[in-house]
Parts: C-alpha cells; structure tokens; sequence
C-alpha cells in the first residue's frame, strides 16, 4: 500500500509534457497542471496566447476584430456579458491581429479588391475601391482554397502521368535493348546468309571456270597429239617424195605408187576458244547491278533508321517554343482600337447550356432541354458559338472565367463539326482555343501545350488579326499576353472546273470564324471592354 501511495503521490507532481517533477508549476483554466516552461513553450508552438493574461499566457479561445486582442476563456466573460462589447465582433484566435487592420483607416479589413489584389476595410471600400470588384474576405479565401485544392489534385494526377510515364520510359527502354539486341542478331544472321551466298556463288562459279579450264586443257592436249602424228606422217611421206623426185631411173620413179595425203583426223574439228574473260566480264556487270541494289536498299534502311523521334531534340524544340517571348501590342491599343460587341448565338448552344436573354452569359445545367434540332446546334459537346462571325479586319472582346472549374473559349471556322464526336480542338481542323482542364491551363495545339500563370485567370481578353493570321489571348488582370496562335489559316479551298486533261486546280476562299465558348456549372460572361492602364479603367465606346 506504501508503495501505491507512493506512485500515485509521484503522479500528481509530475508534468505531463516532459514526464518529470514540476518545475514552477502553473494552473490552466481547465485545471490541469504543467510546468511554466512547458506550458509556454508549447503554447509558443501551436496556439495563440491570451493578450490580457499577466505573467503566464493562457491559450486565447476568441480574437475580437474590434479590440484587437485575442482572450482566453476567463477574460472572453466580459466579452460575453457587457452589452457593449457583446457588439463586437468574435473569431477564431488568430496571430498579429495589426496586419489584419487598414493602415490608413484602423479598420479592421474584410474585404478583397481583385482589380488591386489587395484587402481593403469598409471606408477603403467606399472610397477607392467603389468602381472595382471586391468580394468578402471569406468568399475569396473559399475560392483560393478551392482552386488550391483544384491544382492540389490536378498535381497530383499530373505526378501520378510523370511517374507512370517515367515507368513507360523504362520499360520502353528495356524493351527497346531487347528489340535491339534481337535485330542485331537477325541482321547478323541476314548478312551472314548473304556472304555465305556470295561465297557459295563464288565458289561454285570459279570451280565451274576451272572446270572448264581443265576441259578445254585436254582438248587441247588431244588435238596436239593428234597433230604430232599427223605431222610425224606428213614428215615421212615427204622425205620419200623427195628420194623420188631426186631419182633418175625411169623404171624405179613409174613403178613407185602415186603419191596420196594420209588421212587427216583433225580437219574438221572445232576451233579451240576461251571463254573466261568473257565469264569474268558478264560475272563483274552481275555483281555491279547487285552492289548497287544492296546499297540503295541499305541506304534507305540506314535513312528510315536514323530518321527516329530524337527524344531530347523534340524537348529541346518544345522548351524553346513554350519559353519563346511574344512581343506584342499594348492591350490598351487593342482594347481603344478593336473592342467589339459579342453575343451568343442559343440556336448553336448544346441542349444543356442555358444562354441569358441578352446573350452575354452561358453556363451549363447539366439537363438536356427539349429543344429543336438544327444543323446550326451541337448536340454531343457542351459548346456554343457567338452570332457574329468575321471574315476580315481584327476584333477584341472579353469573358469573364471567374470560378469556372473549367472551360474553353477561343475562335473556330464556320464549318466546325456539330454533329456526334468526331470534333478535335486543334488549328489543323479549323480551331484556335485555350482552356481551364482539372486545374491546369492549356493551349490546344497538336500537341497541346500547358500554360504556366503566375495566379488563376479572371478575365481573358481575345484578338483576332484576321488578315495576319493571329489569335491572341490576353490576361486582362496582368495587361499579359497568355499565348498567341500565329501564322493561322482562316481560309479554306475549293476546287476550280478543269478539263479532263488537266491538273485539278484549287482557289482559296475567305471562310468566316466564329468566337467558341464551353462554360462550367457557373456563369461565363461576355463583359464590356474596358481599357486597363496603369491601375485604372475607362470604358470603351463602341
């Protein structure tokens, strides 16, 4: 029992941060015990302390926006009780209440000013900020997290596409050593075959030559032989005309027979001829054809070859054409000069887009509405199109993307596919957009391109130079352009009449392009233009 006593005796002097004897022991409001060092130190870290406690700092559990102190559960009761300061307004305990408070006014700030992209009090409100759009503190602070949490996921996802894409390099890799180790084997055993044919048809060939040779060798040798005898018999047959012609008895020379030729059995044969320079001319311009072949095909493998995706080069290129700086007009003299009036065209828009009454906001409700079809309306993707279209001369004009999860807006040609999904978003058939995808801002090139902004999009600005063949899309906030499509074909061909005996001519044509939009669940807005310079706004007159 002593030994009981002792431990729970050892219990009740021990503090409960650092496990030891108190030192300097302090009370909370709560009751319980801890050293004053730990206490602090721990209240240093994770929480607010109370600004009304002497000595030792008690966790605050309200900050007052009025008072600007933060106040722990006993000094909150006054707070509670007296009707004057029950007026003011409470929060969560919050650190450096002073930064939360307008330097100029010693208001506290509630609201943000997205022109300035500062925060501002009520008095800053009504006096600086009146024309400019400002929203209540805890409205952009929920738009902010919940973009956060947009490109938090977007992230995600886009470091899960690099790790798996860094697996399919690999495997790629492996596999490609596999499949390289295997054609080197097969062209080994190719060319292999090949020099063993060569060397076989060599072979054969010199054997056959040599034959030959050897043939024509014993002819010859034959017909020598032959020769000789013949020769031996010629010889002798002349040596007894000669002892007949030199006789003188009349007798002896009439009663000799008469001189005949011995048979020749030579006469009639074949001339001897070679034919091996003959064999070695038609072998040489046999061989030429086939060096000749085999390095033409050789060639052409070599060309296919080495004309593979270079990985590193194509990088290189995209790097270079992200990070290219586009030089382009002040906004202001596109804002003044070509501002124009768009509206949308509802005979265009999808069944489940909802288009105001004055044509100037789209968002999708996503119930298809029962609706007249026409060739004019899309009727699988959400997109509609603005009712004025052009066909020459530059224009300018503004949406609003203001909390879109996400959506496109751009220039498309009029003879865009409106039918089924057999629509692509690309300039090689007729389209120049940008758009807001899972977080992540793209330009829908071939491929397409990801935009790296500084903050999150809240009025884009869109320029078409027809004749220059030029979209361009601005971020009006930041006067900053966001990317541009240059060197675009607006024009389509057609083909002219022509004999049956002449090439098909073409003719191109001025095809109109009509501004594109796809909204999110909230409005997309055609706004007024209004001309941004150095902070302040002047609308434009059209």
């Amino acid at each position: 029992m002593a030994s009981a006593g002792s431990s729970l005796s050892n219990s009740e002097f021990t503090c409960s941060i650092c496990l030891d004897f108190f030192r300097e022991p302090v009370s909370t409001p709560c009751g319980h015990n801890f050293c004053q060092s730990c206490i602090t130190n721990c209240w240093n870290k994770d929480e607010v302390a109370c600004d009304a406690c002497i000595g030792i700092k008690f966790k605050a559990v309200k900050s007052c926006l009025i008072c600007l102190v933060s106040l722990c559960q006993t000094h909150l009761v006054a707070h509670q009780k007296d009707l004057d300061l029950k007026r003011h307004k409470l929060i969560k305990p919050m650190r450096n209440l002073e930064d939360h408070t307008c330097k100029e006014h010693n208001n506290m700030v509630e609201f943000f000013c997205r022109r300035d992209q500062t925060y501002v009090c009520t008095t800053c409100l009504s006096d600086n900020h009146a024309t400019h759009e400002t929203v209540h503190l805890e409205e952009e602070c929920a738009e902010r997290k919940a973009w956060q949490g947009t490109m938090k996921i977007q992230m995600d996802q886009r470091l899960c596409r690099k790790r798996l894409k860094v697996q399919e390099i690999k495997d790629a890799r492996e596999q490609g050593q596999k499949d390289t180790q295997r054609v080197k084997a097969d062209i080994g055993r190719a060319f292999y075959s090949l020099t063993s044919s060569l060397e076989s048809y060599k072979t054969k060939l010199v054997e056959l030559l040599e034959e030959k040779q050897r043939a024509a060798e014993r002819q010859a040798d034959d017909a020598i032989k032959h020769l000789h005898l013949e020769i031996a018999e010629l010889q002798k047959r002349s040596t007894e005309l000669e002892e007949l012609f030199k006789t003188e008895d009349p007798l002896q020379l009439l009663q000799s027979p008469s001189p005949v030729f011995p048979p020749s059995h030579t006469e009639g044969w074949p001339p001897i001829r070679h034919h091996s320079l003959q064999h070695v001319e038609t072998v040489k311009s046999a061989v030429a054809k086939l060096v000749k072949m085999f390095r033409l095909e050789m060639d052409r493998v070599i060309n296919d070859v080495s004309q593979g995706d270079d990985w590193e080069e194509m990088a290189a290129k995209r790097r270079k054409t992200c990070s290219r700086k586009m030089e382009k007009p002040l906004l202001e003299n596109i804002q003044r000069k070509y501002a124009v009036d768009v509206t949308l065209d509802p005979e265009t828009a999808h069944p489940c887009l909802i288009v105001s009454q004055d044509g100037k906001q789209v968002r999708d409700g996503g119930a298809k509405r029962n609706l007249p079809d026409n060739l004019k309306r899309f009727d699988f993707f959400h997109f509609v199109l603005g009712k004025e279209g052009l066909s020459s001369g530059r224009i300018y004009y503004e949406v609003k993307v203001t909390g879109q999860v996400g959506w496109e807006i751009g220039l498309v040609r009029e003879s865009i596919c409106r039918k089924g999904v057999n629509v692509s978003l690309s300039p090689k058939n007729g389209c120049w957009t940008i758009g807001l995808y899972w977080g992540c801002y793209q330009a829908n090139t071939n491929p397409p391109v990801t935009l790296t902004l500084m903050q999150m999009l809240r009025k884009v600005g869109v320029f078409v130079d027809y004749e220059g063949g030029e979209v361009s899309f601005y971020d009006v906030e930041n006067r900053a352009v966001i990317y541009s499509f240059t060197s675009c074909s607006f024009t389509k061909k057609i083909p002219l009449e022509r004999s049956p005996l002449q090439p098909l001519p073409v003719s191109p044509i001025k095809s109109r392009i009509y501004p594109f939009f796809r909204p999110g669940t909230k409005d997309l807005q055609i706004t007024p233009v209004s001309c941004t310079r150095r902070g302040k706004e002047a609308d434009v007159k059209k």
